[in-house]
């Protein structure tokens, strides 16, 4: 069985040959317009059945001429995408630069990506270039893009994309990718938690003498209600992308996590038992199938994994018996 890392670390090289505007850099969230130009020949990717313009999220000009398109910081939308943001965080306006980097193509398997996919293994990476430079930048106001000097309702309006994309992203079996996003997504999360916490700490500390039940007092509560609901389902959608890379102790850890803050979370549940399964803990899953199962009774998927995993533990327990484990 394959297992994938869902949060390959690829290095990569940014190479200045042109000094832009050093007063003018791309925040996160912030739109941008960037001139893009592949450096390397394409034949060894059209090989192995991939396609470059579903590759980075979006088409290349056939000939040599840049390319220029509209892109949003930090929302990357493909595994080599993801990488070209990394570098924009390290360049100015109009600035010139060479990207180059080396990348295994096995990380390259999200569906979207590929038309008829071959594997060869005599290719252990590809070395992939491209120019780039940064155009335009829509400057926002700091407290627009600067994650430190947002609120906490801004924060937790961004925590929403990011899911809501990776959602999308997960439907198109990107998953890297969406698992990505799904952690950009908990981090906005987390920050805009800790917010919160410290508003209500002080308002707790100055107001002693005060009732606490004002306005305020009730959005931030309302709020961190909201969080917690969005945390317990970021872990159980993070569970949802380790499992499709057989990663099932962390998807295991995750779901716990959900678990802890929604006990009746059926999706986490059925995660469970499935990474349970992975492990060949047939009892635990079938726990867990069984108390999905009573929060949802009519779920005939569940039923039929129950059926699945008790089939699963005889042969498992048949072949200990006669000593063929």
């Amino acid at each position: 069985m394959s297992i994938k890392k869902l949060d390959p670390n690829v290095d990569f090289t940014l190479n200045i040959l042109e000094k832009g505007d050093p007063n003018v850099i791309v925040e996160e969230g912030e739109f941008f317009t960037l001139e893009i130009k592949k450096l390397f020949d394409t034949s060894v990717l059209k090989s192995l059945g991939y396609d470059l313009d579903n590759l980075i999220g979006f088409v290349l000009h056939k000939n040599e001429l840049p390319t220029s398109v509209g892109q949003r910081l930090g929302f990357f939308n493909t595994f080599l995408n993801e990488i070209i943001h990394r570098a924009i965080y390290k360049m100015k306006l109009n600035e010139l630069a060479e990207l180059s980097f080396e990348v295994n193509p096995d990380l390259f398997e999200e569906s979207f990506a590929f038309k008829n996919k071959h594997h060869s293994e005599n290719i252990v990476h590809l070395d992939l270039k491209f120019q780039l430079r940064i155009t335009n930048v829509e400057k926002k106001k700091p407290h627009e893009c600067v994650i430190y000097k947002q609120d906490e309702n801004q924060l937790f309006n961004l925590c929403l994309e990011h899911k809501a994309d990776a959602n999308e992203l997960f439907k198109r079996s990107h998953i890297f990718t969406a698992f990505k996003r799904y952690h950009k997504s908990m981090s906005y999360l987390i920050i805009a938690n800790q917010l919160i916490n410290d508003k209500i700490r002080q308002k707790e500390e100055n107001e002693m003498s005060e009732s606490c039940e004002d306005d305020v007092f009730i959005k931030l509560n309302d709020l961190k209600n909201k969080l917690k609901e969005q945390k317990a389902i970021l872990h159980s959608n993070l569970a949802m992308c380790q499992l499709k890379s057989c990663s099932y102790d962390m998807a295991i850890i995750n779901c716990n996590k959900c678990l802890e803050i929604d006990c009746n979370n059926v999706k986490a549940l059925f995660r469970r038992a499935q990474a349970r399964t992975g492990c060949n803990d047939y009892d635990e899953a079938l726990q867990d199938y069984r108390a999905a199962l009573k929060f949802d009774p009519n779920n005939e998927e569940i039923k039929k994994r129950i059926n699945h995993v008790e089939s699963l533990k005889k042969t498992y327990n048949d072949a200990i018996s006669s000593g063929l484990k």
